[in-house]
């Protein structure tokens, strides 16, 4: 598969890193040579300078020749332009769009977007408001989604030292606990996946696994973590981020108290104008006389959602030591997340990671329903139809060779969750939840006898 990325940010680069560990052919379009400096030897990809929104431009990155192209520039009106010069003049069958603006995003506005042939609409805010909101049901939990309407959760873990698997390998993990419903998929140690036969789980290890909904408060038990759904939010920060999670907040499903510093006078004159039961400070989080004033024990979470790093490394410890039992910080740059996970902050999140992750899940095609890729980005989850052709149907399980890269977290048949044991026989028509490391996807193919590369 050909694909056409504009934008060499620190999303374009992330999804043409992803998609050539599949083999993909991947052109990147920027208008700033610096930007792809090196990029082509470093990523064996093919690099055009220029705007996506010129014809010419595109036409020179091979667009005539193109599967998919990726608008993901920070510019919104480049990035629909570019769509509908890639359908129009090049007649390339699927296009996705980044866009920012709260008024495109507009339910009442889809209409334009579907006339300008845009076939995937994705805002790296909202869809970071979203994952910071479903990360904080699970006090400091990494990665946490749901499939087949909440029947099945998956959740990431930081293995901490009150933890009662320290020691263990998953194998006698499974004999332990036999009787609850869950699978552990993935173990990252220091930024490796482990052996999950032979190696024991340790201190700071990454946990990954699928847990049946109704057995998710014994895992957390187990794991010493807790359901902790807050009722009052702190955000540092009124951008677009975190004016999105105040909105969801707001929403009538949660209905939480929140309070916004934003340093902005403007921006908050905005935010005033536009939530309608969030408090909204005009000041700075750093202010020592504001922070004076500002009752941090009645906060159940701080969120840092400000555009550097550091701040929101800095605020999110100010919380922590003034009385907010929980914190949550956005870190982009993923070399700085690796040397701030010991200081107390209890959930990171990459807004780049999440917008990767949006992006790839639509455009997986065959038997894929849903799917979901790890912020550590060393491997995604896939919800696969099964279909009585498939490999994996052909014994129980203990007879059927899994490839290496592949992990299956379970099955949902008949609305109940089934762990993968030795004797389980997949059917056709069960539901499968895998987990697949990192350039292993034609494995998945070979063992679901379906195609789940990319559009």
């Amino acid at each position: 598969m050909k694909v056409i990325i504009v934008g060499a940010g620190q999303i374009g680069v992330a999804l043409a890193k992803y998609l050539r560990t599949e083999e993909h052919s991947v052109v990147l379009i920027d208008i700033k040579k610096e930007a792809l400096a090196h990029l082509s030897e470093q990523l064996d990809i093919q690099t055009v300078v220029g705007s996506g929104s010129s014809p010419s431009v595109l036409a020179r990155a091979g667009a005539k020749d193109a599967d998919v192209l990726l608008s993901v520039t920070g510019n919104d009106e480049v990035n629909i332009i570019t769509c509908a010069l890639a359908k129009t003049l090049f007649q390339i069958n699927k296009r996705v769009a980044r866009l920012a603006s709260s008024e495109y995003l507009d339910k009442r506005n889809a209409d334009f977007l579907n006339s300008l042939s845009i076939d995937v609409v994705v805002s790296p805010e909202h869809e970071t408001a979203k994952r910071i909101l479903a990360d904080l049901t699970i006090n400091g939990a990494m990665d946490v989604t749901s499939f087949c309407d909440n029947k099945v959760e998956f959740v990431g873990l930081k293995c901490r030292r009150n933890c009662a698997l320290i020691g263990k390998t998953v194998e006698k993990i499974r004999e332990l606990i036999a009787n609850v419903n869950f699978t552990i998929v993935a173990v990252n140690h220091k930024n490796q996946l482990i052996d999950l036969k032979n190696t024991p789980i340790k201190v700071g290890d990454d946990v990954y696994f699928f847990v049946a909904s109704g057995h998710l408060e014994r895992v957390l038990d187990i794991f010493g973590y807790t359901m902790a759904a807050p009722d009052n939010v702190l955000i540092f920060g009124g951008g677009q981020i975190g004016y999105g999670l105040a909105s969801l907040l707001e929403a009538p499903l949660y209905r939480q108290n929140v309070m916004i510093i934003e340093k902005s006078e403007d921006r908050a004159t905005f935010l005033a104008s536009h939530l309608n039961d969030s408090l909204i400070i005009k000041g700075d989080g750093f202010d020592d006389k504001l922070l004076d004033e500002i009752e941090f024990k009645n906060y159940d979470v701080a969120v840092a959602t400000t555009h550097t790093d550091e701040n929101n490394v800095l605020l999110s410890l100010l919380a922590k030591r003034n009385g907010v039992s929980r914190s949550c910080a956005l870190i982009r740059n993923e070399l700085y997340m690796n040397y701030v996970s010991g200081l107390g902050i209890d959930t990171f999140i990459n807004p780049n990671a999440v917008m990767v992750s949006a992006i790839l899940q639509h455009l997986r095609k065959g038997r894929v329903q849903d799917g979901y890729f790890l912020q550590s980005g060393l491997g995604e989850l896939l919800q696969i139809e099964v279909l009585a052709t498939a490999r994996i149907t052909k014994g129980p399980l203990g007879k059927v060779k899994i490839p290496k890269g592949i992990t299956l977290g379970g099955v949902l048949r008949e609305g109940r969750f089934l762990c993968p044991e030795k004797g389980l026989i997949v059917k056709a028509g069960d539901i499968a939840f895998v987990f697949v490391e990192r350039g292993y996807v034609r494995e998945a193919e070979k063992l679901f006898t379906v195609e789940l590369s990319f559009f």
